[in-house]
């Protein structure tokens, strides 16, 4: 092997929660791939997949259908979407009352087959006997664990205001038996079906918090970010002090603090799309439990927008999805650093109703896994052994690994299949494989006993289905003597 110098690396280590974490850290994945949108109108989920790599989703093809209604499961007002590490999609109906898992089992582009599609949640007759009638967020966690925030529902109240765990106890693929749902947090004074409160978005941050949005009516529950934190451990945030107040953005018009997201360095995004359109920036920059004036900014501000999600994607982009007319979705990017998005050029459409071939009506949407790869260890002495361990989209995903020999190159665009970012005239295919049931694959690699393979090479995962095939993150290995 020959000698070269790695001119640049986007390989990330994993995220990970402390020993000590309340609630293991929600996604975003560190690197995406696909979109997938719940859409109010057509009541079911579309793909939306960038295939010539233009940087939009409007081009012919470009918007799949991956759920329709089917069998005996009619969505009816899906409101809510988040995807697992596993590669299951979930989604709550806030009309029928259920939440839907979806995983594309055979590698066609979509969860519409027999097995790819069932109900893991009857939100008002599950075993465990908690009402949750109008699910407004989900999240899942990294252990698999669904968050729910919901909203009481109708003049005679069926549930809670508040936030629910949802674990598969049993392991039977499904969240409806005894003790699977439990009540993490009641809003205190949500009680009633006047509006008191109406938990819309819960996230999980990386400081391993839970926080939640609020929009509710009456003032008697204040509206803003909520941070919820289980200080005695004993599996909910209900005991005094628990819960507080994160973060009020200014007050103006009525605000309706819908979105919710918190990137891994703490940054709190939400959006107020009542009559100020205005999405808000905050960090708790000096630890003392609230965002104060100072610490907040308004990161964009449009016209005429209703921003159901906001997004965070692993290139920096903040993605707002909107159902208005036109409904659209907007990335937006800080370029030159002053705390905005406001500036000529950082906002742009990569999603537009009246552009696309399809017209979409979306009310929430989240970000699939692209194949993340790394070395374990990455440095290695000649004639030890390491691994190439790629985590997949999903169990069962085709996974190629490629060693180059040659200088990196500058990164370039190989539609649809991503960014390559090795030496594509020197590289070697080390092997392939499938991923297994949790979506990883590893590959042992035996390091040859020769000072001529002391160096610094590169590798690439190429991994996905039938459907989709994509390029990971570039990765290092660092040969000693």
């Amino acid at each position: 092997m020959a000698s070269r110098t790695v001119s640049r690396s986007l390989f990330a280590a994993l995220l990970g929660a402390a020993a000590t974490a309340q609630v293991p850290p929600l996604l975003p994945f560190q690197r995406h791939l696909d979109l997938l949108c719940v859409d109010s109108t057509f009541d079911g989920v579309w793909r939306l997949a960038d295939l010539n790599q233009d940087g939009d989703h409007n081009d012919a093809g470009e918007q799949i259908v991956y759920y329709s209604d089917v069998g005996n499961i009619t969505l009816t007002n899906p409101a809510c979407i988040t995807v697992a590490q596993d590669g299951t999609c979930y989604i709550a109906d806030s009309t029928i009352d259920i939440i839907l898992a979806l995983r594309d089992q055979n590698g066609d582009g979509d969860a519409n087959d027999a097995g790819e599609f069932r109900v893991v949640c009857n939100s008002i007759a599950n075993g465990s006997g908690i009402l949750m009638a109008s699910i407004q967020g989900l999240c899942v966690d990294g252990l698999g664990r669904l968050w729910v925030a919901n909203a009481n529902s109708g003049t005679t109240p069926l549930g809670n205001d508040g936030i629910y765990q949802l674990t598969d106890l049993n392991t039977d693929g499904d969240f409806d038996d005894a003790g699977e749902v439990v009540d993490y947090y009641t809003v205190v004074g949500g009680a009633g079906a006047v509006g008191n409160s109406i938990p819309t978005k819960v996230w999980i941050g990386t400081d391993t918090n839970v926080y939640y949005a609020e929009v509710g009516s009456t003032g008697v529950v204040t509206k803003g970010v909520w941070k919820l934190v289980d200080g005695n451990t004993d599996g909910d945030c209900n005991d005094p002090g628990e819960a507080s107040l994160l973060w009020t953005p200014p007050f103006v018009n009525s605000p309706f603090y819908w979105s919710l997201a918190v990137d891994p360095v703490g940054n709190v995004y939400t959006t107020d799309h009542s009559a100020n359109e205005q999405v808000w920036r905050g960090n708790d920059l000096n630890g003392n439990g609230t965002i104060e004036p100072s610490e907040q900014t308004l990161f964009y501000q449009t016209s005429a927008s209703t921003w159901w999600d906001v997004l965070l994607r692993d290139d920096g982009a903040v993605l707002l999805v909107e159902a208005q007319t036109p409904d659209r979705i907007t990335a937006l990017r800080d370029l030159n650093n002053d705390g905005d998005a406001r500036d000529a050029g950082e906002a742009v459409e990569i999603y537009q109703s009246g552009v696309a071939p399809q017209a979409i009506s979306m009310r929430g949407a989240a970000l699939m896994r692209a194949p993340r790869l790394g070395a374990a260890p990455p440095s290695v002495q000649i004639g030890n052994a390491t691994s190439f361990i790629t985590e997949a989209n999903k169990p069962g995903d085709l996974v190629v690994v490629a060693l180059s020999v040659g200088p990196a190159p500058l990164p370039f665009p190989l539609a649809p299949w991503g960014t390559v970012e090795i030496d594509l005239s020197g590289f070697v295919v080390l092997g392939f494989g499938l991923s297994d049931p949790f979506g990883v694959h590893v590959l042992p690699f035996a390091v040859p006993n020769s000072l001529s393979a002391v160096g610094t090479y590169g590798l690439q995962s190429l991994a996905g289905d039938n459907f989709r095939l994509f390029l990971s993150n570039y990765a290092a290995l660092q040969i000693t003597p």
